[in-house]
């Protein structure tokens, strides 16, 4: 198909999550800056793309919504009777927004997500199914439907049933996304079954997945994507594939990895309204007050070069806390001080808060999420600590290296494709190889050393900060992926 200025290719964008509306974690970054840059880039230099988001209507939308009408009713069959919702639209950075809710006294919907999985497959079943049926009441086909993990992932299911049996789904072409591998969508399966869906029946993977979200999205895709390049090789391994790693062998010539960006208008050291002094790379002395307010502000003690370690991220053995707490114990000989910002899992809080208190003048743990406070660690840090399990792209290394902190973190995913090691020209960072405290330790103690080094620091805080992690990059890849799909027979 040709598509021009007038005839733009249509993208239909589903997901579970929408910044600034409803945001959890990284997938509301990347659908709230992703959509919007693609937009951006197919007026100057990509071709034109018609990209609208498709999201559940949470409660926490409400409040926050501009200016949005009732597009629709709509209908998705199930077993004994028919489940009915209604689509809402708004307009935000130029791009539709269609919010869909099942009607009635439904179930999940107060929260983005829930703390039972029948609750939130309720919600994303019916949402899933719902997709064909708004595309023929608002009257617009499009050519490629983007889902996003296992939330979405059913979208695609259905409606590669619906492209073998209808001529009006025929040409759509279908992008599984996949953020979060491990969550596979375990807990919908009652749910599926009201609705009349049935497993998957393929040879591709094996009998316990073909009846959860993810794994049926999987083998209907006509493309598979992760938010790195690394991450989408690790799915090939027994380590990362979550028992799905011989599907990914046998359909690598399907799948690519895209590194996510980062919003770089509001991770900006030169603009950012919300640190106490702006720099940037040429003005890195214009940095330290940013530190030294940081420092006041904790009641933590500086004593010359003392470098600032940080963490900025939930607290769960994925990212690697625990790690941290065996690892800074057997380092206090090392001069640092180090904040963690986060919460999460409530043994490695209290554990925190008992390091806490044994080292008061060394350390904080600040736990919660502050995103003002999150932007004022950035521009004050050293050493942004990162030593996770796996990260399938990890925005915290990006935005650390924009704010010239530099990351000490685990070689994987999109952490190996977005921090160059410290011992290659131009690096920017320190990798650990092996997922324990002892590797952990030696790159720490590698980089507290570089540290001293003002001249060698220097050069690489301005590396880091020159590197280009905006998301015209990945939104570039993405257009190309598009009209790829959009030609395959």
């Amino acid at each position: 198909m040709d598509h021009s200025q007038e005839h733009p290719l249509r993208v239909l964008f589903l997901t579970a999550e929408y910044d600034p509306f409803a945001k959890v974690g990284g997938l509301g970054d990347y659908s709230g800056s992703l959509p919007k840059s693609i937009k951006e880039l197919g007026t100057t230099t990509h071709p034109p793309v018609d990209i609208r988001v498709a999201i559940p209507y949470h409660g926490q939308f409400h409040p926050r919504l501009p200016s949005y009408r009732k597009t629709s009713e709509i209908t998705v069959q199930a077993n004994q009777k028919s489940a009915h919702g209604s689509v809402y639209e708004l307009l935000h950075n130029e791009i539709p927004i269609y919010l869909i809710r099942r009607s009635g006294r439904s179930a999940g919907y107060r929260t983005i997500y829930n703390r039972t999985s029948l609750d939130d497959a309720r919600k994303f079943v019916f949402f899933s199914l719902a997709i064909s049926d708004m595309i023929n009441k608002i009257g617009w086909m499009p050519d490629v439907i983007h889902a996003n993990d296992w939330h979405t992932a059913l979208a695609l299911f259905h409606l590669a049933d619906l492209r073998n049996k209808s001529q009006e789904f025929k040409s759509i072409r279908l992008l599984q996304v996949i953020h979060n591998m491990p969550f596979l969508g375990e807990g919908a399966q009652s749910v599926m079954q009201k609705f009349g869906i049935q497993q998957a029946k393929s040879d591709l993977i094996p009998e316990w997945a073909k009846y959860l979200p993810l794994p049926m999205g999987l083998i209907s895709a006509d493309c598979i994507a992760t938010v790195s390049p690394s991450y989408a090789q690790e799915l090939t391994t027994e380590e990362f594939g979550s028992g799905l790693e011989k599907f990914f062998l046998a359909n690598m010539e399907k799948t690519t990895g895209i590194l996510n960006g980062i919003d770089t208008s509001i991770w900006d050291p030169e603009n950012d309204p919300i640190i106490a002094s702006r720099f940037s790379a040429a003005k890195l002395g214009d940095r330290q007050a940013n530190k030294a307010t940081i420092l006041k502000d904790l009641g933590l003690k500086s004593t010359g070069r003392t470098p600032l370690l940080i963490f900025i991220s939930r607290l769960t053995p994925q990212k690697g806390m625990d790690i941290i707490l065996k690892s800074l114990p057997k380092m206090l000989d090392k001069d640092w001080n180090a904040v963690i910002l986060g919460c999460g899992d409530e043994y490695l809080e209290s554990s925190l808060k008992s390091f806490e208190s044994a080292h008061s003048d060394r350390f904080r743990a600040i736990l919660e999420f502050n995103n003002p406070l999150a932007h004022k660690l950035y521009a004050a840090g050293d050493i942004l600590l990162m030593p996770s399990r796996y990260e399938p792209c990890g925005l915290s290394q990006m935005i650390a290296m924009r704010y010239g902190c530099i990351p000490v973190a685990s070689a994987v995913g999109g952490l190996k494709d977005s921090i160059i090691p410290s011992h290659l020209p131009q690096g920017t960072g320190y990798l650990c190889n092996c997922l324990d405290e002892k590797s952990f330790i030696k790159e720490l103690g590698n980089a507290l050393r570089d540290y001293q080094n003002k001249k060698k620091w220097s050069q690489m805080q301005q590396t880091a900060m020159r590197k280009d992690f905006s998301w015209t990059r990945s939104a570039g890849q993405y257009i190309d992926l598009y009209y790829q799909l959009s030609k395959l027979d």
